[in-house]
């Protein structure tokens, strides 16, 4: 088995937060979105709400026993690397436990803390770090990367072996034009200054198919895939943040709001976009928008990660495409999306004049009624 298919290892975790950074971990290397993971749970018997789910990854606090076993079962994790799961959670909660007991490398402030035991409760999270994290769009444009950063140091600490081969792969194969993930555009087409459409809320169409971008509304699953425009689901929206980046925000009907991005982070090509909780997956749900007027005007979708650009593979223009990062290609169907406004109060319609409706034709005078 390669390396990149293993379950990370939470053996070197020496502490609550290390060993919620290395469950942050498996959840990236399931990859498998919040709701896909209740519903797993659920279909062995587990109880692990959404909610329940995103709390417990932003805590510093151990979580409980039976949690654990549900996400980890959830994540598709076999028996015997369970049973090493809790194994190394009842140690930390052991160690956490003994009078004046000391972590190596960890001050005393860091010590093993024990979520306290209280009931699962059924519902929708906050956010999937903290509760307090920017969950909505009115919240602010971008939180502060310093939970973020913490997370990684832990991380490094915790499961650098791991994460070293977990890391899903660019497959950059140097014939991108000059379009390589760090580098800016490079053709004469694209105009990386160009206008970006403002903030509000839009249909984002593919040019090539005049597709639009949408979830499947009765799919567990959050998947991105194109479809008739008149069949958008959820609504989409643009929200900018710093340094030139944008967020593909939505807002669906019952999971409340959310994000588009790249699932698990991934930098493979064909990974596929989707809908999850703002945050989640960090700069795999930031986009740089470059506007380019070849094969056709409009803008590339580019995530912040990997410099790579969203698409439909071989430029299909079949409904209900996946949506997917692949390597930028000047001239390349299936690349330049638009953004068609929607006005307030309508559902999926683009905003622009209305028309006047016409005057009834008089009848002649003398006419029959």
């Amino acid at each position: 088995m390669a390396d990149a298919d293993r379950a990370p290892d939470p053996r070197r975790a020496r502490s609550a937060r290390e060993f919620i950074a290395a469950l942050r971990v498996l959840k990236d290397w399931s990859r498998l979105t919040y709701r896909e993971l209740a519903a797993r749970a659920d279909a062995v018997g587990d109880i692990l709400p959404r909610s329940t789910i995103a709390n417990m990854l932003g805590r510093t606090t151990l979580p409980r026993e039976e949690l654990v076993a549900a996400f980890v079962r959830a994540c598709g994790v076999g028996a015997p690397e369970l049973t090493v799961w809790l194994a190394v959670r009842k140690d930390l909660a052991t160690r956490a436990a003994e009078p004046g007991a000391g972590l190596l490398g960890e001050a005393a402030a860091d010590a093993t803390p024990v979520e306290p035991l209280e009931p699962l409760v059924q519902g929708e999270p906050a956010s999937p770090a903290a509760t307090s994290s920017s969950r909505t769009p009115e919240a602010g444009a971008r939180r502060s990367r310093t939970p973020m950063l913490s997370g990684a140091l832990a991380l490094t600490v915790a499961v650098a072996a791991t994460a070293a081969v977990l890391v899903w792969r660019a497959h950059d194969d140097g014939r991108g034009e000059g379009d390589g993930p760090d580098r800016k555009g490079g053709s004469a087409a694209v105009s990386s200054d160009g206008p970006a459409p403002a903030p509000g809320k839009y249909r984002i169409r593919a040019v090539h198919s005049s597709l639009c971008l949408s979830e499947r509304p009765q799919d567990k699953t959050a998947w991105v895939y194109q479809v008739p425009c008149a069949d958008v689901f959820p609504s989409f929206s643009l929200q900018r943040l710093d340094d030139g980046l944008w967020r593909i925000a939505t807002l669906h009907p019952e999971h409340g709001p959310g994000c588009s991005g790249i699932m698990g982070q991934s930098k493979a090509e064909g990974a596929w976009l989707g809908d999850d909780y703002c945050e989640s997956r960090g700069a795999g749900e930031e986009f740089r928008l470059e506007a380019v007027d070849r094969p056709t005007e409009g803008f590339r979708l580019r995530p912040a990660h990997t410099g790579q650009c969203l698409g439909l593979p071989g430029g299909t223009t079949r409904r209900w495409a996946h949506v997917v990062q692949l390597p930028c290609r000047s001239g390349a169907p299936g690349q330049v999306f638009r953004f068609d406004p929607v006005g307030a109060g309508t559902k999926g319609e683009p905003s622009g004049p209305k028309k006047e409706p016409s005057e009834p034709k008089k009848e002649p005078s003398g006419a029959k009624g």
